[in-house]
Formats: structure tokens, C-alpha cells, sequence
């Protein structure tokens, strides 16, 4: 298992009929009421996203473990190049309208 690579939404790509990837990944878990919080964030927003549940992808957690150098807390939310951990309403709103997402 691999991390999933991400690249830009390309919107005019959308438009044609195209699937675009997706531009937002969300690592974490079930269980996490942070993790719900961001993706209730995303979802009533429209943002595309990828979830990947890191209880059922245990390689995606050392994955992000190593690009920690260490533990992580989640939820891990990947933004066009920029990683977030544990990020707050403020900081993830932020990351998308840098991004052009909200």
C-alpha cells in the first residue's frame, strides 16, 4: 500500500467529463471525532476529498509516521503539497482558499 499521490484539481478537465484527482486527502480514523469534524468540513462544503482510514491502512500510518519523524496525531490532511496535522477549523479553511477550494 502506498500513500495516494495527489495532484491539483484541474477544473477545466472537470467540466469535459474527465475524473480530476482528488486534491485533498484526509488520513484518519473512524473513531476520531476530529477526523468527522474535518470531513463534515469538507463534505458541507463540496470539497472533493480522499479519506484513507489509517485503522485499515496500517502502512499509510508508518508512512506518515516517517514523514513525521515520529508519532502522528490525527487527523493528517494533505492539501495541494501541504500536509496538516491536527489541523483547527481556522488553519484547514485557511489551506483551502490558499488552494482555491473554498
Amino acid at each position: 500500500m502506498t500513500i495516494p499521490m495527489v495532484a491539483p484539481i484541474n477544473r477545466a478537465a472537470r467540466t469535459v467529463g474527465t475524473v480530476a484527482p482528488a486534491a485533498v486527502v484526509v488520513y484518519g480514523n473512524r473513531w476520531c471525532g476530529i477526523t468527522q469534524m474535518v470531513r463534515r468540513l469538507l463534505d458541507r462544503a463540496g470539497v472533493p476529498y480522499q479519506y484513507v482510514d489509517l485503522d485499515l491502512n496500517p502502512q499509510a500510518r508508518q508512512r506518515l509516521r516517517w514523514l513525521a519523524g515520529g508519532d502522528i496525531r490525527n487527523p493528517v490532511v494533505y492539501i495541494g503539497g501541504q500536509w496538516l496535522e491536527q489541523p483547527t477549523i481556522q488553519e484547514l479553511q485557511w489551506a483551502l482558499t490558499r488552494h482555491g477550494l473554498l
